[in-house]
């Protein structure tokens, strides 16, 4: 007599259990391979993160400092938009510059255009990288232990402004003797201060405006005649929020 066919499936409560079983462990394997892969990924980029920001530590993620401008050919062979070096006495900040077809390509990318979260120190895009003045901008990620532009946060206190006043902007020939004029707090979308396109035409209302808004500045400010490059990073206090200091250019060798 054939097994009448019920709710339990086409062979009653007492029928061969064999196919869903081999499905359920079907379902099972592909389950489970599929959360080992999903660890794996984290794993790795896990382990990526840490090895990248062992190399921006390590400074491993960097081009060798050049002597002088001279050196500066062996860089560009490396990487044609390296443009510059800056130095920034009383800090870690001593880094190669680089400057990307947007303000987007170094967020990623190191100075020997390789993938790095760090990121590199690059000069606005809109930027002439020979700095003729009146108003360059370079960028760079805010990073632990000082690195990249995290020493920029130094300078917010009154008592580390006062003791170092001092960099240098290292070009392919010639090299900028700078001064650390003021520091302030922006907001990225600023176009007061993120507006170097037309800095040219604003100079005395830049001025006045960064005079206006540092948190500290040295002796009476910045002038409208000062060749002005401003160094800008992430601030903890938003998302949208920036620490800006300015330099002004006080000799050329």
């Amino acid at each position: 007599m054939t097994p009448a066919a019920d709710s339990f499936g086409s062979y009653g409560r007492h029928g061969s259990p064999c196919l869903s079983l081999g499905a359920a462990r079907v379902a099972d394997r592909v389950v489970t391979l599929a959360i080992v892969l999903v660890l794996v990924l984290l794993m790795a980029i896990s382990g990526y993160g840490l090895w990248d920001s062992w190399r921006v530590l390590e400074g491993g993620d960097q081009l060798a400092k050049p002597a002088d401008s001279n050196s500066f050919a062996e860089l560009m062979a490396i990487n044609p938009d390296v443009c510059a070096w800056i130095t920034v006495d009383g800090t870690n900040i001593d880094y190669p510059v680089v400057q990307g077809k947007d303000d987007f390509e170094y967020l990623t990318k190191d100075a020997r255009g390789e993938y790095a979260a760090s990121g590199g120190i690059f000069l606005e895009a809109e930027n002439d990288r020979s700095f003729p003045g009146p108003y360059e901008m370079l960028m760079g990620h805010h990073m632990a232990y000082g690195k990249m532009f995290g020493d920029l946060d130094k300078f917010l206190d009154l008592n580390f402004f006062d003791g170092n006043s001092t960099a240098t902007l290292m070009l392919p020939d010639k090299t900028l003797s700078l001064e650390v004029m003021a520091v302030m707090q922006a907001d990225a979308y600023d176009g007061m201060v993120y507006g170097v396109s037309s800095a040219v035409s604003r100079m005395p209302e830049l001025v006045s405006y960064i005079n206006d808004h540092a948190i500290h500045k040295r002796g009476e400010g910045l002038s409208a005649d000062d060749h002005l490059i401003a160094l800008s990073t992430c601030n903890s206090a938003g998302a949208d929020a920036r620490t800006l200091l300015l330099c002004r250019v006080t000799g050329e060798s």
